[in-house]
């Protein structure tokens, strides 16, 4: 063969690859391009999912929220609060041997459900800042009383043992708390849990 058959061959072998390797790379190039339109639209259904189960657990939580709502307890108070002193005119003819925090009113059970172990946290301090009560006294219904120490539960005669308030239930509050020392502040806040 001659030089221009073999440059001629040569260029044909040539072109021909070069053609067969353009081919080649036209066609991956459009599986390429097809492929990651299809990792696109992918993409795309995920956030769209994504933004539907957002949506799914906001709308789940909003209706545990209000099946809450719908079973649980919410008790509201109408307290008053005062310390008698251990030698006040209420206690005559005899004094008494300690002061007691005396708090009336009612509660309420305003929630759609049962308040289970209820009952009143009383906590109050002396002047000086010293803690004097922090108990938990049930709701009671009739005059009952309680002692903070061994030397106070002479007065108490109340059990502590909480009991339950029945949706719309209201208990009239008659409680003395018995203490040594004096309290010139307090807070009672109401208690409950919406289980047994």
């Amino acid at each position: 063969m001659s030089k221009v058959g073999k440059s001629f061959t040569i260029l044909i072998v040539a072109v021909m690859l070069v053609s067969s390797v353009g081919t080649t790379a036209f066609f991956f190039n459009n599986i390429v391009e097809d492929r990651n339109s299809k990792i696109s639209s992918l993409e795309s259904q995920i956030e769209n999912q994504t933004s539907e189960i957002e949506e799914f657990n906001s709308q789940i939580s909003n209706l545990k929220g209000q099946i809450t709502n719908l079973t649980s307890a919410n008790l509201e108070t109408a307290l008053g609060a005062t310390e008698v002193p251990y030698n006040s005119p209420h206690n005559m003819p005899t004094p008494l041997l300690y002061n007691h925090l005396y708090i009336t009113g009612s509660v309420k059970n305003t929630g759609k459900g049962t308040a289970y172990n209820a009952g009143l946290q009383v906590v109050a301090y002396s002047a000086n800042g010293t803690l004097e009560i922090d108990m938990t006294v049930p709701l009671a219904d009739s005059s009952s009383t309680f002692g903070t120490n061994l030397s106070t539960i002479i007065y108490g005669n109340g059990s502590l043992k909480l009991g339950n308030l029945l949706t719309t239930q209201t208990v009239e509050i008659d409680i003395g708390i018995f203490h040594e020392g004096a309290v010139s502040n307090w807070t009672i806040t109401p208690v409950w849990t919406n289980s047994q």
